[in-house]
């Protein structure tokens, strides 16, 4: 059994919103104010027992109604599993609307003004003509309001029995949690319920498994000796008569002498007990002195051995059946290679059903999508309206043996650095080392700052452009479109004319191969080659985004080649491109082509440069991004660089 589905209606940022969720992890991301923390709010509400139901003015959804009463609704839809247990079904027996495998239930919370008292709601909302003042009202009305929570379909209004919710653990850990203070001493209800549960079974271990009930018995017998004699002790050492003394001077001893008596049990000395950190040198410091990242980390595996407790045999019927994990941000105070390992370890945990049956994380970590692949990621998008709506990228990709590949390797080069193309507003693929050092330079000279307006910038190859772009919905089935991202997504790809030989022999024929050439070659000799101005990966590239609305590909549309060779084309007579360093070479096909003299020259100027950076590509661009520091330093931009930079930093958008 899991959460398949949740229904929000008029909840915070969400006026109407239905998200699906996966069996076992799941990985909310999204902008700040996308909804992710409304998300775990909303679950909390139908599953946490503890959390208050009672909500307020500020928790509904802006854009509702309230000449009528409003009202929150949140169902969360329940499917069964292979992985499901005996106990499942019958704890959803009553809540069921699916009858047929699988089958599914529904729990619905729901915040309204119960309807006798809408008809004295609306008659004095009539009179009220100010909306801040309507809103007010409405405020001052929140008393009258109930909560409650229905099984099955809601139109029944049947109240979830209270015993079967019970059966539901659910454990938030909030973004900003104050976890030394939950774990620090045996005090605390978290750390003493664990020790209370594993202290046999620590016993159990340190013997042979011949331990019999007789054995057990001795130590219970022998705690209770010692503890005896230490309570004695204690007593003998203080003056009792001076303690009392006014209890005789008083009259308080007529009915009777005080005196003091007192025993110890296993878990008061466990209120005694403290967690402490050794370090690898055996220096012992207490919990509170260790760093908040790595307490983080205790909290969590505390609360994990807490789920694996109240799921245990030992509880009997008052067992958990499915316990549910929310956690805010894990990432916080942790380094990136630690919240890479604990999501890792998460998801292979979930996977197994080790101690929760679906765990919830919301995030703006790279390395935690990275760390748990493309499956579990649920991702909340506004659009220009303000309007949320849920996406899901490994949906995107078919069964087709063509999309699995491009999702393997999406998967596979999905690193930290590339995650960040599903946390940013819009995204910058190119092609080369030289366009990520330059790109964001040569941007912000011409007044399109990268960072300000949140463009993650992402290096591909060639010809793997096509994997990425499925993402956000280029070359993706239509029946799948809807599952895509829809951030502004710009491709600056290389031109890369080619040619092939012409050959009269049919075998020869299909021995040949296409071959980089110059732009200036193009059609020097139609006898002997064929060529086309364009590689075969951008010709791809351009009809799988044919029909894409927020997918577009910028390349150098006349006389283009590469990055570098544009844009020595456009700055053929710039000394911060043109040093002592670069061989000026006579290239005999620009001499023999019908190119007029000027556009000879720049041909001449940028294969020159391009020969040169050929030989240690990064290197010239981090030269060149260090010359360009300089506030006088301009270089002019290829038109379809500049076409891009406005694409995805929405400068063609009226306004902006």
């Amino acid at each position: 059994m899991f959460i398949s589905r949740l229904n929000i209606n008029n909840f915070r940022c969400f006026d109407e919103i239905e998200i699906e969720f996966n069996e076992g992890m799941n990985v909310l991301i999204g902008s700040n104010n996308a909804g992710k923390t409304t998300v775990i709010k909303a679950l909390e509400l139908i599953f946490n027992r503890t959390k208050s139901k009672t909500l307020t003015i500020d928790d509904f959804n802006k854009n509702v109604d309230i000449s009528i009463p409003p009202e929150i609704t949140i169902t969360a839809t329940l499917q069964s599993s292979q992985n499901d247990t005996k106990d499942d079904k019958a704890i959803v027996a009553s809540w069921l609307t699916k009858l047929i495998t699988p089958w599914e239930a529904t729990l619905t919370y729901r915040f309204y003004l119960p309807e006798q008292e809408h008809k004295a709601y609306q008659e004095q909302f009539e009179k009220i003509t100010n909306k801040k003042d309507q809103w007010a009202f409405l405020e001052s009305t929140l008393k009258r309001y109930v909560s409650r929570i229905y099984g099955g379909d809601i139109r029944n209004r049947l109240r979830a029995e209270g015993e079967y919710l019970e059966k539901i653990h659910c454990e938030t850990l909030d973004a900003l949690r104050d976890v030394e203070s939950k774990m620090f001493t045996g005090r605390n209800t978290l750390l003493k319920q664990l020790l209370l549960h594993f202290k046999d079974s620590g016993l159990e271990n340190n013997q042979n498994e011949t331990t019999n009930d007789d054995e057990q018995q001795s130590q219970e017998d022998l705690f209770t000796y010692h503890s005896g004699k230490l309570v004695d002790n204690l007593i003998s050492k203080i003056n009792q008569e001076e303690v009392l003394d006014f209890a005789e001077k008083t009259g308080a001893s007529i009915g009777g002498t005080p005196a003091l008596e007192g025993s110890l049990n296993e878990s008061d000395v466990l209120s005694a007990l403290r967690l402490i950190i050794k370090d690898h040198t055996g220096i012992e410091i207490p919990i509170i002195n260790n760093g908040m990242g790595y307490n983080n980390l205790i909290y969590i595996s505390l609360i994990l051995s807490k789920f694996k407790m109240i799921t245990s045999i030992d509880y009997g019927e008052n067992a958990k059946t499915f316990p549910i994990l929310l956690v805010e941000e894990p990432e916080a105070h942790l380094h990136p290679a630690l919240q890479y390992n604990f999501l890792k370890f998460l998801n292979e945990e979930i996977k197994n059903q080790t101690f929760s049956r679906q765990i919830f994380i919301n995030t703006h970590s790279t390395q935690i999508t990275s760390a748990v692949g493309l499956d579990p990621i649920i991702c909340l998008e506004k659009n220009s309206s303000g309007k949320v709506s849920a996406k899901y990228p490994s949906k995107v990709f078919s069964d087709s043996k063509e999309d699995q590949n491009s999702k393997k390797y999406v998967e596979r080069f999905l690193d930290a650095t590339k995650s960040a193309m599903l946390f940013s507003n819009s995204v910058l693929l190119v092609e080369g080392m030289a366009e990520l050092v330059l790109l964001p330079v040569l941007a912000e000279k011409e007044g399109y700052d990268l960072d300000k307006h949140h463009v993650s910038l992402v290096r591909v190859d060639a010809l793997t452009f096509k994997h990425f772009i499925k993402l956000y919905g280029a070359g993706t089935k239509p029946e799948r479109l809807h599952f895509a991202l829809e951030k502004r997504v710009g491709c600056i790809i290389d031109t890369d004319p080619r040619k092939i030989e012409r050959k009269k022999d049919e075998v020869e024929q299909k021995r040949r191969s296409w071959k980089g050439c110059w732009p200036f070659e193009i059609n020097s000799d139609p006898q002997n080659y064929e060529y086309n101005s364009k590689s075969g990966a951008l010709l791809n590239l351009i009809e799988q985004q044919e029909s894409s609305t927020n997918v577009n590909i910028f390349y150098c549309e006349e006389n283009g080649k590469t990055f570098e060779y544009d844009l020595a084309w456009e700055n053929y007579q710039s000394d911060l491109l043109f040093d002592e360093s670069v061989e000026i070479i006579e290239i005999p096909e620009i001499i023999q082509s019908g190119w007029e003299s000027e556009k000879k020259e720049r041909a001449k100027m940028a294969s020159s440069f391009l020969m040169y950076a050929e030989k240690c590509k990064g290197e010239v661009a981090f030269n060149l991004a260090t010359k360009l520091e300089d506030e006088e330093a301009r270089l002019i931009l290829p038109a379809h660089i500049t076409n891009a930079l406005i694409w995805v930093c929405h400068k063609n958008n009226e306004g902006n």
